[in-house]
């Protein structure tokens, strides 16, 4: 699990990832949105959130998915996302800010002119707020219609995909407790969704009308959202809260999970393999017991016992690209010849997927850079600066590239562009400078 440095903290781990969309991309089908069309995110707060923003991309907080019990509540959130997409609500919700904004405007300066014509000073701050608060509730009208929408959309593709809408009633128990908390202290949720009256009984009579659900043993969806629970949890959280939630003697699956990643954290590397080797003689396919097992022994500069584990789950997990980046990651540690050049190639597979894994580009730079491929290292240093928002560290290595690099070579069109895109971000950092 990896999580960048800039701005709000994005976290980015292959199992948890593509649970989320085992959940997600059924409901994206059955919605007519392409699944591809779709960038799924999870940011590192502990807030309950969940939201869309241009370019199909949809953000789920760390603290939704752990507050989340069963895979259908978080699943109903995922369809209501889903409806928002389907919907065009954002591009709409665009438009209907402006025009709250230019109501807002309008009543500010109809408020002074007032004010000015009385010579009373509250007279034009009392007609400024009136027009402000006409503005506020006409968008949150608006909100509340797509919340509504949403929710109907919601309903319609977790019926077609034969999923329950309980999940989605249980998230709103879950709201109906934060609305009564004061305004500061609600979850960002509760204040971007606006939550009705009419919302809930809508989704309850929906589920009043579907067939009972049987009691039971858990399905394998719900202990493999445990362990998706799990290790969030053991990553994100004090390792100490880890053990006290997952106690020895709890033996299942998810809880042996959490406490290996605990005592990893800890350095307690002792305690932490014979756990993941109990998960991994259970379970020797699984490709992400392997991957954390890679993990533990990079970290502890034991490098060919690590590659060896990373070598697994990418013979287990072969198109996940952050599987492979950490293989990669392993061979670049090792410094063989032989393995730089095997983790330039398993580099080139990880960015073909993911063209903007800014830690990918950084690895393969030092790979080509220990290989003598000082010109092709400096480029990917180059991609890497971009991508991490220093235009100036990029104009340099895209100058030293062009420098080692012969003009023929076809990587000079790309190197051309980049010279231009970070001597545009330069320009503008220096505007917004003065």
């Amino acid at each position: 699990m990896a999580w960048a440095q800039r701005g709000p903290s994005l976290i980015r781990d292959a199992e948890v990832e593509r649970i989320i969309r085992s959940y997600t991309n059924p409901l994206l089908t059955a919605a007519g949105v392409p699944v591809d069309a779709v960038t799924i995110r999870i940011l590192n707060d502990p807030s309950l959130n969940a939201f869309v923003t241009t370019g199909n991309r949809l953000f789920i907080h760390s603290g939704l998915l752990m507050r989340a019990d069963t895979p259908d509540q978080l699943t109903g959130v995922i369809a209501h996302e889903i409806g928002h997409i389907a919907g065009g609500h954002v591009a709409r919700l665009g438009d209907e800010i402006e025009r709250a904004t230019i109501t807002s405007l309008a009543a500010m300066a109809l408020g002074a002119v007032a004010g000015m014509a009385s010579g009373r000073g509250d007279v034009g701050m009392a007609a400024m707020s009136l027009g402000q608060h006409a503005a506020t509730r006409n968008f949150f009208a608006f909100t509340r219609t797509q919340e509504s929408a949403a929710d109907q959309f919601a309903l319609r593709i977790l019926d077609q995909t034969g999923q329950s809408a309980r999940g989605l009633l249980e998230f709103f128990d879950i709201l109906g407790d934060q609305e009564i908390l004061v305004s500061a202290s609600q979850d960002p949720y509760v204040r971007t969704h606006p939550l009705t009256a009419e919302r809930v009984a809508s989704v309850r009579n929906h589920v009043d009308a579907e067939p009972p659900v049987a009691e039971g043993a858990p399905t394998p969806k719900q202990l493999t959202h445990d362990r998706l629970v799990a290790k969030l949890f053991a990553f994100l959280e004090p390792q100490a809260r880890t053990l006290q939630r997952y106690p020895e003697g709890n033996d299942s699956v998810a809880a042996r999970y959490a406490r290996a990643i605990a005592y990893f954290r800890r350095g307690d590397l002792a305690n932490a393999r014979p756990l993941v080797d109990s998960l991994l003689a259970e379970s020797p396919q699984d490709p992400f017991f392997h991957e954390l097992k890679g993990q533990m022994l990079l970290e502890n500069s034991r490098i060919p016992e690590a590659r060896e584990a990373y070598e697994q789950a990418v013979a287990l997990a072969p198109d996940e690209p952050l599987i492979t980046l950490s293989l990669a990651h392993a061979l670049v540690e090792s410094g063989r010849p032989e393995d730089l050049k095997r983790a330039e190639a398993v580099l080139r597979r990880t960015l073909n997927q993911e063209p903007r894994n800014a830690f990918a580009w950084r690895l393969m730079g030092m790979s080509q850079g220990r290989q003598g491929m000082e010109g092709h290292a400096a480029y990917a240093m180059a991609e890497y600066a971009m991508l991490t928002g220093d235009p100036a560290q990029a104009a340099y290595h895209v100058g030293k590239a062009q420098r080692l690099i012969p003009q023929a070579d076809p990587l000079w069109l790309r190197l051309d562009d980049l010279g231009q895109e970070a001597r545009r971000a330069q320009e503008k950092a220096a505007e917004d400078r003065r």
